[in-house]
């Protein structure tokens, strides 16, 4: 068997206050690592802690000892009884274990769907279980297995091109007016945190300058030093305005700062270059007026939550083609490990039957008495045969594709205990 087991919780089954007790800081980890390392019946371990999920993952040796010494040591590190975690922890194992892993990685169970941070944390907390030295042949051969199926998934699926955050969907409009957002400049009128991430996204995307403008100058120098860019006098938002080609509003301002007039104003001065206004501010900070300008292109937050949804649904359309490939690396995986797991057993099992049908043999001349060399062979080749074709279907199924995994590794467990197999029992 696989003899994988993987504990966890995440943000669907348990809130904030419950993961952060459960959360390892990284300072910490290495010592985790070994911790549970040591406990009884863990051969391998590795954990996973974010802010979204804290999951430990082993290889145990003894099943029934190893998986109570996993969950027995999430309680004692986190201080929550059993009691607490009941029914918010999800417990997996071997072929189940697998495929978790996989669309984890695969960010098939994120929060945000398709989002890719994820895989870089997976080989975060591998390294940090290699460095620990609590990584062995078989974890390492499911992250690297884990690691391929993350990769299929990006490579032949769109999960992750569709923009799922307010911040990326502004990045998104502007796209559309502008094609490129190589050399546009950028106003941030505010010093709110949604229109810093909007205008982060922005810069990356090409945007060539940032300028920040709030009513506390300090507050907008501080912004602006985090774009390395400019701190513009909120007195002067017009001039500023007209000098930009996307202007993000998140003040908390009761009035809007851009009325209908100004805006013609601005674009007047602009020559009717076009100018992507994008209102992050509840109340809206711009007149929707705006929008109607020639020239001028107006966003609120409603606008970009029907760009995140629409997105949200082309992710979830690809993501069933992500989980075909995953169940297709799973099978494969399983189907690689069997092997692995079949090689010894076969080789003990040939042995065994052989050794069973020698010893008859033998019995069988002592009370028979002597035989001439040639009858002796005879005999001997006999009970090979004898023992090749008991040996034969056993083996047969054995090798075969195990279409289910679970049932294959019972098979070879009832192998090794009716023919009291010893050799191959730990892989």
């Amino acid at each position: 068997m696989l003899n994988l087991f993987l504990i966890g919780l995440n943000h669907r089954t348990a809130g904030l206050d419950t993961r952060e007790r459960a959360a390892f800081e990284s300072a910490r980890l290495p010592d985790a690592l070994q911790a549970l390392s040591q406990q009884p019946g863990v051969e391998e371990a590795m954990i996973f802690s974010t802010c979204n999920r804290v999951e430990m993952l082993a290889r145990v040796g003894d099943p029934i000892v190893g998986r109570a010494s996993v969950e027995e040591f999430l309680s004692e590190t986190s201080g929550l009884s059993a009691e607490e975690l009941n029914g918010k922890l999800y417990r997996y194992a071997d072929a189940d274990a697998v495929r978790h892993l996989f669309r984890v990685a695969s960010s098939l169970d994120s929060m945000i769907l398709g989002e890719p941070q994820i895989l870089g944390q997976v080989k975060a907390f591998y390294g940090a279980a290699l460095t620990a030295g609590t990584v062995g042949p078989h974890l390492n051969m499911v992250v690297q297995a884990a690691l391929h199926a993350a990769k299929r998934v990006r490579a032949e699926t769109s999960i992750g091109e569709y923009s799922v955050s307010v911040s990326s969907a502004a990045v998104e409009l502007a796209r559309k007016i502008f094609g490129r957002l190589e050399g546009k400049h950028i106003l941030i009128v505010g010093a709110g945190k949604m229109g810093e991430l909007a205008a982060r996204h922005l810069r990356r995307s090409g945007a060539e300058r940032v300028r920040v403008s709030n009513r506390s100058p300090e507050a907008a120098r501080q912004l602006a030093a985090a774009f390395d860019g400019e701190a513009v006098p909120f007195e002067d938002l017009q001039r500023w305005i007209a000098r930009s080609d996307v202007v993000i509003t998140s003040t908390g301002s009761q009035e809007p700062l851009v009325d209908r007039a100004l805006a013609e104003r601005i674009l007047a001065e602009r020559k009717s270059a076009p100018i992507v206004f994008i209102d992050i501010a509840v109340p809206r900070n711009v007149d929707p007026a705006v929008g109607t300008l020639d020239g001028a292109f107006y966003y609120d937050v409603d606008d970009l939550g029907s760009v995140v949804e629409a997105n949200l649904q082309e992710r979830r359309k690809e993501a069933s083609q992500a989980e075909k490939i995953v169940d297709a690396e799973v099978a494969a995986f399983c189907q690689r490990a069997g092997g692995l797991e079949v090689g010894p057993v076969v080789a003990e099992l040939q042995g065994r039957i052989e050794e069973i049908c020698r010893t008859e043999l033998e019995r069988y001349m002592r009370r028979a008495g002597p035989r001439n060399e040639r009858e002796r062979e005879e005999l001997e080749q006999l009970v090979s045969r004898i023992a090749g074709k008991i040996a034969h279907p056993l083996i047969t199924h054995a090798r075969s594709a195990p279409q289910d995994p679970e049932r294959h590794s019972a098979y070879l467990d009832m192998i090794r205990r009716i023919f009291k197999l010893e050799k191959g029992t730990g892989t």
